[in-house]
Protein backbone atom coordinates (compact mmCIF):
# COMPACT_ATOMS: atom_id res chain seq x y z
CA UNK A 1 0.00 0.00 0.00
CA UNK A 2 1.76 3.32 -0.87
CA UNK A 3 1.14 6.11 1.48
CA UNK A 4 0.34 9.50 0.99
CA UNK A 5 3.12 12.47 1.26
CA UNK A 6 1.33 13.86 4.15
CA UNK A 7 1.45 10.63 5.92
CA UNK A 8 4.37 9.65 5.48
CA UNK A 9 5.73 13.48 6.79
CA UNK A 10 2.97 12.40 9.40
CA UNK A 11 5.18 8.71 10.26
CA UNK A 12 8.89 10.31 9.94
CA UNK A 13 7.43 13.44 12.47
CA UNK A 14 7.04 10.62 14.82
CA UNK A 15 10.55 8.87 14.37
CA UNK A 16 9.74 6.83 11.58
CA UNK A 17 12.79 7.22 9.42
CA UNK A 18 12.04 4.97 6.94
CA UNK A 19 9.22 7.12 5.66
CA UNK A 20 11.39 10.09 5.37
CA UNK A 21 13.40 7.53 3.06
CA UNK A 22 10.56 6.90 0.87
CA UNK A 23 9.88 10.84 0.42
CA UNK A 24 13.86 10.88 -0.73
CA UNK A 25 13.04 8.42 -3.19
CA UNK A 26 10.02 9.54 -4.68
CA UNK A 27 11.23 13.49 -5.14
CA UNK A 28 15.04 12.75 -5.36
CA UNK A 29 14.85 12.59 -9.06
CA UNK A 30 13.09 15.75 -9.60
CA UNK A 31 14.95 17.48 -7.39
CA UNK A 32 18.17 16.97 -8.49
CA UNK A 33 16.90 18.10 -12.20
CA UNK A 34 15.37 21.57 -10.79
CA UNK A 35 18.99 22.00 -8.80
CA UNK A 36 21.36 21.16 -12.36
CA UNK A 37 18.69 23.91 -14.09
CA UNK A 38 19.23 26.51 -11.54
CA UNK A 39 22.89 25.69 -11.08
CA UNK A 40 23.88 23.90 -14.09
CA UNK A 41 26.92 21.81 -12.51
CA UNK A 42 26.05 18.22 -11.72
CA UNK A 43 28.54 17.76 -8.75
CA UNK A 44 26.93 21.33 -7.34
CA UNK A 45 23.71 20.22 -8.19
CA UNK A 46 23.53 17.19 -6.39
CA UNK A 47 25.17 18.80 -3.45
CA UNK A 48 21.99 20.94 -3.61
CA UNK A 49 19.65 18.48 -3.97
CA UNK A 50 20.85 16.47 -0.79
CA UNK A 51 21.24 19.55 0.94
CA UNK A 52 17.50 20.46 0.45
CA UNK A 53 16.66 16.93 1.61
CA UNK A 54 18.33 17.46 4.47
CA UNK A 55 16.94 20.69 5.29
CA UNK A 56 13.36 19.61 4.38
CA UNK A 57 13.83 16.60 7.27
CA UNK A 58 14.93 19.37 9.88
CA UNK A 59 12.22 21.40 9.03
CA UNK A 60 9.04 18.72 8.37
CA UNK A 61 7.54 20.17 11.23
CA UNK A 62 6.82 23.77 9.20
CA UNK A 63 5.34 21.43 6.70
CA UNK A 64 1.46 22.48 6.10
CA UNK A 65 0.06 19.06 5.08
CA UNK A 66 -2.67 20.79 3.05
CA UNK A 67 0.02 21.74 1.42
CA UNK A 68 1.39 19.64 -1.90
CA UNK A 69 5.24 18.10 -0.26
CA UNK A 70 6.67 18.84 -4.44
CA UNK A 71 5.88 22.38 -4.03
CA UNK A 72 7.09 22.24 -0.42
CA UNK A 73 10.57 20.76 -1.00
CA UNK A 74 11.05 22.70 -4.44
CA UNK A 75 10.92 25.98 -2.48
CA UNK A 76 13.49 24.56 -0.21
CA UNK A 77 15.31 23.62 -2.71
CA UNK A 78 15.25 27.10 -4.86
CA UNK A 79 16.27 28.81 -1.51
CA UNK A 80 19.35 26.46 -1.59
CA UNK A 81 20.17 26.76 -5.49
CA UNK A 82 19.80 30.48 -4.94
CA UNK A 83 22.13 30.96 -1.65
CA UNK A 84 24.72 28.69 -3.83
CA UNK A 85 24.53 30.96 -6.58
CA UNK A 86 25.12 33.99 -4.45
CA UNK A 87 27.92 32.04 -2.60
CA UNK A 88 29.71 31.40 -5.90
CA UNK A 89 29.31 34.72 -7.25
CA UNK A 90 31.16 35.80 -3.87
CA UNK A 91 33.74 33.55 -3.84
CA UNK A 92 34.99 34.64 -7.75
CA UNK A 93 33.90 35.73 -10.68
CA UNK A 94 33.25 32.18 -12.34
CA UNK A 95 33.37 32.36 -15.92
CA UNK A 96 30.15 31.88 -17.61
CA UNK A 97 31.74 28.65 -19.71
CA UNK A 98 32.50 27.22 -16.60
CA UNK A 99 29.23 26.86 -15.81
CA UNK A 100 27.81 25.61 -18.67
CA UNK A 101 29.87 22.50 -19.32
CA UNK A 102 28.54 19.96 -21.35
CA UNK A 103 27.06 17.52 -18.74
CA UNK A 104 25.19 13.88 -19.34
CA UNK A 105 22.41 14.01 -20.36
CA UNK A 106 19.48 13.77 -18.13
CA UNK A 107 17.13 11.92 -19.98
CA UNK A 108 16.83 8.23 -19.59
CA UNK A 109 16.55 7.45 -23.63
CA UNK A 110 20.59 8.11 -24.98
CA UNK A 111 20.38 10.21 -28.09
CA UNK A 112 22.29 8.42 -31.01
CA UNK A 113 26.06 10.02 -31.61
CA UNK A 114 24.67 11.99 -34.45
CA UNK A 115 22.09 13.07 -32.30
CA UNK A 116 24.15 14.38 -29.77
CA UNK A 117 26.54 16.17 -32.06
CA UNK A 118 23.69 18.08 -33.23
CA UNK A 119 21.75 18.76 -30.54
CA UNK A 120 25.22 19.67 -28.17
CA UNK A 121 25.64 23.26 -29.51
CA UNK A 122 21.86 24.55 -29.08
CA UNK A 123 21.49 22.28 -25.88
CA UNK A 124 24.61 24.49 -24.42
CA UNK A 125 23.37 27.94 -25.74
CA UNK A 126 19.96 27.14 -24.79
CA UNK A 127 21.87 26.18 -20.91
CA UNK A 128 23.70 29.17 -21.02
CA UNK A 129 21.10 31.38 -21.68
CA UNK A 130 19.13 30.26 -18.66
CA UNK A 131 21.75 30.19 -16.65
CA UNK A 132 22.35 34.16 -17.62
CA UNK A 133 18.44 34.62 -16.59
CA UNK A 134 18.14 36.98 -13.04
CA UNK A 135 16.85 34.60 -10.65
CA UNK A 136 13.50 35.32 -10.17
CA UNK A 137 12.60 34.66 -13.98
CA UNK A 138 15.16 31.69 -14.18
CA UNK A 139 13.30 29.96 -11.22
CA UNK A 140 10.17 30.64 -12.39
CA UNK A 141 10.69 29.22 -15.77
CA UNK A 142 12.61 25.89 -14.20
CA UNK A 143 9.70 25.31 -12.20
CA UNK A 144 7.24 25.41 -14.94
CA UNK A 145 9.15 24.18 -17.26
CA UNK A 146 11.78 21.47 -16.08
CA UNK A 147 9.95 20.77 -13.37
CA UNK A 148 5.86 20.75 -14.00
CA UNK A 149 4.48 23.12 -11.80
CA UNK A 150 1.72 25.16 -12.48
CA UNK A 151 1.43 28.81 -11.86
CA UNK A 152 -0.41 28.44 -8.87
CA UNK A 153 2.05 26.12 -7.40
CA UNK A 154 4.96 28.27 -8.07
CA UNK A 155 3.03 31.48 -6.66
CA UNK A 156 2.79 29.41 -3.33
CA UNK A 157 6.41 28.04 -3.52
CA UNK A 158 8.09 31.36 -4.17
CA UNK A 159 5.11 33.53 -2.21
CA UNK A 160 4.29 35.86 -5.04
CA UNK A 161 0.70 36.20 -6.85
CA UNK A 162 0.08 34.49 -9.64
CA UNK A 163 0.19 37.74 -11.67
CA UNK A 164 3.81 38.42 -10.79
CA UNK A 165 4.46 34.71 -11.77
CA UNK A 166 3.39 34.83 -15.00
CA UNK A 167 4.78 38.19 -15.88
CA UNK A 168 7.93 36.53 -14.52
CA UNK A 169 7.69 33.37 -17.01
CA UNK A 170 6.32 36.02 -19.86
CA UNK A 171 9.83 38.12 -19.38
CA UNK A 172 12.26 35.19 -18.63
CA UNK A 173 10.60 33.64 -22.39
CA UNK A 174 10.95 37.23 -24.08
CA UNK A 175 14.66 37.29 -22.73
CA UNK A 176 15.22 33.77 -23.93
CA UNK A 177 13.61 34.58 -27.20
CA UNK A 178 16.17 37.87 -27.47
CA UNK A 179 19.36 35.49 -26.57
CA UNK A 180 18.52 32.87 -28.91
CA UNK A 181 17.66 34.79 -32.07
CA UNK A 182 18.76 33.40 -35.01
CA UNK A 183 21.31 30.72 -33.05
CA UNK A 184 19.11 28.02 -32.09
CA UNK A 185 16.88 26.61 -34.46
CA UNK A 186 13.42 24.76 -33.13
CA UNK A 187 13.38 21.40 -33.09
Amino acid sequence: MELSDAELVRRCLQGDNVSFDALVRSYQKQVYCFCYHMLGIPEESADAAQESFIKAYYALASFRRDARFATWLLKIASNTCIDRSRARARRANAALEELADDAAALQSDQPTPEESVLRGESDRMVREAVLRLPERHRTALVMFHFSGFGIREISEALGRPENTVKSDLRVAREMLRRKLEGVVTER
